[in-house]
C-alpha cells in the first residue's frame, strides 16, 4: 500500500492520496486547493511569481519555487503561501502593510511572489542593507511599476519579529508515493532502491529535474527523492577539508564555503537566486553534467573529490575525471554521489573564481572559471585552472597551467587556444568564448599582480 504525503500548509495539516507526486507544487495549490495568489510565470524558477515559503523544523524560513517543486518533495515539509499571511486580527501581515503603503503592489500579477520573499527576509532577521536586499530579490523579475518602492518596503520590514514556525511532522521512515516517488531516509535504503531501480532518476532539489513536469508537462515514471539521507544532507569540516553531502542545498552549504573561500561570495550570490538556492545542490549541478553548470569548474579549480557510494562500497574520485563527455559521468548504474570534498586552501595559496553571463542575476554561464595559485616571492609556483562552457564538460586546463607555471601569464593566455575548443551557440560564439577566457586569465594576473586594477564592471 502506497504512502500518503503529509504536511503542513499555511498552519493546517494536510493528507493526500490519489494524487500523483510528480504533480507540481504550484499546479496543486492553484488547481486542487484554490489557491490562486501563487502564480505561473516562467514555469522554471526565474521569475518568482510562484515564490512560497518553506518552514524549517529548525525555524528557518526560505523563499522557494513551487512551480518546480514536486508534491513528493514537500512530505513532512511546511509551506506557507501568501493566503496564509495575517496579521491582528486576521488582518493584513506587516509585510504586506510595508509593500501597500510603499505603493510597491505593482499590477498584482507579481506582487504575491514579492510579499513571500519579503516574509522569507523579515523572518531571516537581516540588515537593511542595498546589498542584502537586492540578494533577497533577486529571484523576483518583474519590475513593472519600478523596483524603488519595492526596495523601500523592504527596509521597512528588515528584522521585524516573525511569528514561531510551525513544526512539521517529520516521516521517520522510508516512503513510497503512488510506486514513483520513492523517498528513503537512510543510506542502506537508498542504495538498496538503487540497485533495484536503476532506471529511476535521482532528485535532490528538483532545479532540474522538476522542468519535466513544470515546463515540458511530462514528468519521470520513477525518481528516487535523496534529500532525507543523514550522510547526504550533513557537512563536516578539519583541518584540512571540507566536506558538503550531495543532498545539502547551495543555502546551507554557503556559510562553510565561503568560510573557507571567501572569494566565493560573490559567485555564490549569483547561481541562481534565494529560491532556487533553497533547492538546488552541489550534487545535482555535479550530477546533471551541464558543460555550463556553475560549480564544476570551481570545485574543479580546488582539487575537490567525490565519494560515490553503492551497494558494493564506496570510492572517491576526482572531479576532473567525473566526466567523461556530454552529459556522460563516471556514475556507475547502482551508485549514488554521497558527498563532496574540498581541500582547504594551504600558505601562500590564493583562491579565485569568475562567471560571464547575459545577466547579472538568475542567468547561467556562458563561460565559468576557477583558478587556485600557489604564489611565493612575486611567482606562480603552482596552478589548478579550470573552465566551464568551454568544451563539452567542465574541463581542467592543464596546458594552461604548465604554461603559466613556466612562462607566466603571456604564455598561459596564449596556450587557451590550443587547450580549447568551444562551440557557438546563442550563449556565445567560440570566438567569444576564447576571448573570454583570455581575458578572464589577464583579470587573473591583474588580481595576483596590481590588485587595485581588477575593478569590478556590471552594466547599468
Amino acid at each position: 500500500m502506497a504512502d500518503r504525503i503529509r504536511f503542513v500548509l499555511n498552519d493546517q495539516p494536510v493528507e493526500l492520496d490519489g494524487l500523483s507526486p510528480m504533480t507540481t507544487l504550484l499546479d496543486w495549490l492553484r488547481e486542487h486547493r484554490g489557491l490562486r495568489g501563487t502564480k505561473e510565470g516562467c514555469a522554471e524558477g526565474d521569475c518568482g511569481a510562484c515564490t512560497v515559503v518553506l518552514e524549517r523544523a529548525d525555524g528557518r524560513r526560505e523563499a522557494m519555487n513551487s512551480c518546480i517543486a514536486l508534491l513528493g518533495q514537500i512530505d513532512g515539509q511546511a509551506v506557507r503561501t501568501v493566503e496564509g499571511l495575517h496579521g491582528p486580527g486576521g488582518g493584513p501581515h506587516t509585510v504586506q502593510v510595508a509593500m501597500a503603503d510603499s505603493d510597491a503592489t505593482q499590477c498584482g500579477f507579481c506582487t504575491p511572489g514579492f510579499v513571500m520573499s519579503a516574509y522569507a527576509f523579515a523572518a531571516g532577521g537581516e540588515k537593511a542593507d542595498l546589498d542584502t536586499i537586492h540578494d533577497a530579490l533577486a529571484g523576483n523579475l518583474c519590475r513593472c511599476t519600478g523596483y524603488r518602492p519595492i526596495v523601500e518596503a523592504m527596509t521597512k520590514v528588515a528584522g521585524l519579529p516573525v511569528e514561531p514556525a510551525p513544526k512539521p511532522q517529520a516521516r521517520t521512515g522510508s516512503a513510497s508515493f503512488d510506486g514513483s516517488f520513492h523517498a528513503p531516509r537512510s543510506l542502506a535504503d537508498l542504495l538498496a532502491m538503487r540497485a533495484r531501480q536503476p532506471e529511476a532518476m535521482l532528485l535532490a532539489g528538483a532545479t532540474d529535474l522538476g522542468l519535466l513536469a513544470s515546463r515540458s508537462r511530462k514528468p519521470p515514471s520513477a525518481v528516487i527523492h535523496v534529500a532525507h539521507i543523514p550522510e547526504l544532507t550533513a557537512v563536516s569540516e578539519t583541518d584540512r577539508q571540507v566536506t558538503i553531502g550531495a543532498a545539502v542545498s547551495y543555502a546551507q552549504a554557503m556559510p562553510a564555503l565561503i568560510a573557507n573561500y571567501p572569494t566565493l561570495r560573490t559567485y555564490l550570490a549569483r547561481l541562481g537566486s534565494r529560491q532556487i538556492r533553497t533547492m538546488g545542490t552541489l550534487g545535482g549541478n555535479i550530477g546533471t553534467a551541464s558543460p555550463i553548470g556553475d560549480m564544476p569548474p570551481v570545485l574543479i579549480a580546488l582539487e575537490a573529490r567525490l565519494r560515490l557510494t553503492s551497494t558494493r562500497g564506496a570510492r572517491d574520485l576526482l572531479l576532473e575525471d567525473f566526466f567523461l563527455d556530454y552529459r556522460k559521468t563516471a556514475l556507475a548504474a547502482n551508485e549514488v554521489i554521497e558527498s563532496i570534498t574540498v581541500p582547504k586552501l594551504w600558505p601562500h595559496e590564493v583562491f579565485f573564481c569568475d562567471k560571464l553571463s547575459k545577466r547579472r542575476d538568475q542567468d547561467i554561464s556562458t563561460v565559468a572559471a576557477g583558478y587556485r595559485l600557489k604564489i611565493k616571492s612575486g611567482r606562480v609556483e603552482d596552478a589548478r585552472i579550470a573552465f566551464g562552457g568551454m568544451a563539452a564538460t567542465p574541463k581542467r586546463a592543464m596546458a594552461v597551467e604548465a604554461a603559466l607555471k613556466k612562462d607566466g601569464f603571456a604564455a598561459a593566455i596564449a596556450a587557451v587556444e590550443t587547450e580549447f575548443k568551444p562551440i557557438d551557440d546563442w550563449r556565445g560564439s567560440a570566438a567569444y568564448r576564447l576571448q573570454a577566457a583570455k581575458n578572464l586569465l589577464r583579470r587573473l594576473e591583474l588580481r595576483v599582480a596590481s590588485p587595485g586594477q581588477a575593478v569590478e564592471v556590471e552594466a547599468l
